[in-house]
């Protein structure tokens, strides 16, 4: 069995470039599918650790967190996922942490999800933002990847599962309806375009090297106020 123990540390450098070096330090930041808190380790002192909160299902990966990191805030979520934690609870909602944040951070978790999951977890996120406060995830883009499956009109989206690929399935290929005893590979794809018709007003932006994933980033209700222009930190 995997122990889905993450050695990626790049994701403060992704998002710091792509967020346009930020005042890190002033922010309380989720990091969605945080792992063992790479984010950290790649931000070193440029991130108050008592405002950074990391959410994952993978409890072994939460407990290397803590040690690693006292000061910070390492939570477990228990939501079912048929590859990183086929004992969840399904359709598990975002545990209410007690803060709102500026910045919720997700990097590669979306692209283990169906659409339907997708909508659902970031319609939670959005709700414990902050006023004027961001979630930045990011996604596969299937066409910058060229590895759409082939067809005469490339899909708007589709998943891989155990190795077979599903174009734009239904919801019976969701991972909280299916029912799957073993651990399960689980990847999906999305294009630009179709990402930004399913949540008008974000914006995407295409990787960072040496990153292969796009980003897509959305501000909370209250963020759109006159006069204070398009940048997601003034």
């Amino acid at each position: 069995m995997a122990t889905h123990i993450s050695s990626r540390q790049t994701q403060f450098q992704y998002f710091d470039r792509l967020l346009k070096r930020p005042a890190w330090k002033r922010r309380t930041i989720l990091d969605f599918g945080g792992n063992v808190g790479g984010f950290l380790v790649g931000a070193g002192n440029k991130v108050d650790h008592n405002r950074y909160w990391c959410l994952d299902v993978t409890r072994s990966a939460i407990e290397i967190g803590r040690r690693h990191f006292p000061r910070a805030h390492f939570e477990h979520y228990d939501r079912y996922s048929s590859y990183f934690n086929p004992q969840g609870v399904r359709h598990l909602p975002v545990p209410e942490l007690g803060v709102k944040f500026d910045v919720v951070l997700a990097f590669s978790v979306f692209t283990h999800m169906h659409q339907k999951e997708m909508i659902e977890l970031i319609g939670q996120l959005r709700r414990m933002l902050a006023p004027r406060g961001i979630v930045a995830f990011t996604f596969f883009d299937p066409l910058y990847q060229g590895s759409q499956p082939d067809s005469t009109r490339p899909p708007r989206w589709y998943v891989e599962v155990g190795g077979q690929t599903h174009v734009e399935p239904g919801d019976q290929l969701c991972q909280q309806e299916r029912s799957c005893e073993h651990e399960e590979s689980y990847c999906s794809y999305f294009t630009s375009e179709y990402m930004t018709s399913l949540f008008p007003g974000a914006t995407v932006h295409p990787p960072v090297s040496p990153e292969r994933q796009h980003c897509c980033i959305l501000r909370s209700s209250q963020r759109l106020m006159a006069g204070r222009g398009n940048d997601p930190w003034t």
